[in-house]
């Protein structure tokens, strides 16, 4: 096991995870001294019966909750001001958000708000800008979730915030919130997932408290994934998957951000494509190149990816290589799993060479085996399918 000679890791995230966890929330909220949640979610979370649920979880415990389904996609100031008011004007002492993406985000800033002013939401904009506690957060993940929402980011309005205050107090797994989800959807989840574990299980920051969390993330991702895009029937497996998000999540928060999740985040918003795809696609393309870079803890990888047998079977100085390979081999299988639907995705991508080099420039790799024309190359080779 590796053991750097200085590290530290901070999760404040507590974990309730199972059958009826939704329940406990009465309880876990007084542990925070909160009696009076306002809940947050996104404009379609009536309709899949989440709200419902949450509402169903507070009967008989005598607390008011308030909700808000109505969050768009691409929330904007206006809506934080308009959150803020009824935080404030009805009393609420802390925020539940259902979910991830727009949901989580306009949870995390709107929390900034409510734990100071308004005006603290641009100047908490950045790396660690965020000084002090804020109010209760408790996120309840689905099976869309990426591991964002129980992490120390968020990102609203062209903003991105960075602080481990940032992250929920509390993540509750619930199956009932774990519901079927289009291929694609959970595909990018849980790849966004998979890419934040794998980085964090071989990058910069790793140490052995970042690996737990990683290493658990991995392997429920691998043993799950492709069944449950073959079957979203599958309650156990999605339950898995959300468990697996919620964990690379607080990895992730804990290391620094990996070649990537940068490349990726960038090409997802630029081209229109869903991030997690592209960090899919780009991931083992990255691993190729740190590996030739002389990336030892790649070889490490293939323990998590592929069970003891495969790892103990597989030559030491073919490690690294077959972990890379393994990436490559969900992909195809993904691919397979859904009827060739997230391969048409790939194979439909057009990046412009000039698009490329943009990509490349804006991602802000600072790593000197992956200058501008290195990334560049990453990009240009998962556009044509080497």
């Amino acid at each position: 096991m590796y053991l750097p000679e200085r590290y530290e890791f901070f999760c404040p995230v507590k974990i309730n995870s199972g059958k009826r966890a939704l329940e406990q929330l009465p309880f876990e909220l007084d542990a925070l001294n909160a009696r009076k949640p306002l809940v947050i979610a996104g404009n379609d979370a009536g309709e899949k019966g989440l709200v419902g649920v949450i509402i169903d979880a507070f009967k008989d415990s005598g607390l008011a909750i308030g909700i808000h389904d109505g969050v768009p996609s691409a929330p904007d100031l206006r809506l934080i001001r308009e959150l803020f008011n009824i935080y404030r004007d009805r009393g609420h002492d802390a925020l539940i958000a259902i979910g991830g993406g727009s949901a989580a985000d306009t949870a995390k800033v709107l929390n900034i708000a409510v734990s100071g002013k308004p005006e603290d939401i641009e100047g908490c904009a950045g790396e660690n800008l965020i000084k002090k506690p804020l109010k209760p957060l408790i996120i309840v993940p689905t099976t869309a979730g990426t591991g964002y929402e129980v992490s120390k980011y968020a990102f609203f309005a062209g903003r991105d915030y960075a602080s481990h205050f940032l992250m929920p107090n509390l993540a509750v797994i619930d199956p009932r919130m774990t519901i079927p989800e289009d291929a694609v959807t959970t595909a990018a989840a849980a790849l966004i997932a998979l890419t934040h574990a794998a980085e964090a299980y071989t990058g910069a920051g790793k140490n052995p408290l970042a690996d737990a969390y990683a290493y658990t993330a991995i392997q429920l991702i691998m043993e799950n994934l492709v069944n449950v895009i073959g079957d979203q029937r599958d309650k156990n497996g999605r339950l898995s998957l959300a468990n697996a998000n919620a964990l690379a999540g607080c990895a992730f928060s804990n290391v620094a951000l990996g070649v990537a999740h940068k490349l990726g985040k960038v090409m997802g918003d630029l081209c229109g494509l869903p991030p997690g795809l592209c960090m899919g696609m780009l991931l083992p393309r990255v691993l190729e190149r740190e590996m030739s870079e002389g990336g030892y803890h790649i070889a490490d990888l293939l323990l998590p990816l592929a069970g003891f047998d495969t790892y103990a079977s597989t030559a030491a100085d073919m490690k690294a290589r077959r972990a890379a390979e393994i990436i490559h081999d969900l992909l195809k299988d993904l691919s397979a799993a859904n009827g060739g639907v997230i391969s048409r995705i790939w194979k439909d991508i057009q990046v412009s060479e000039d698009t490329l080099q943009d990509i490349a420039q804006r991602a802000g790799v600072n790593e000197a085996s992956f200058d501008i024309d290195g990334c560049a190359k990453i990009l240009r080779e998962a556009r044509e399918g080497r």
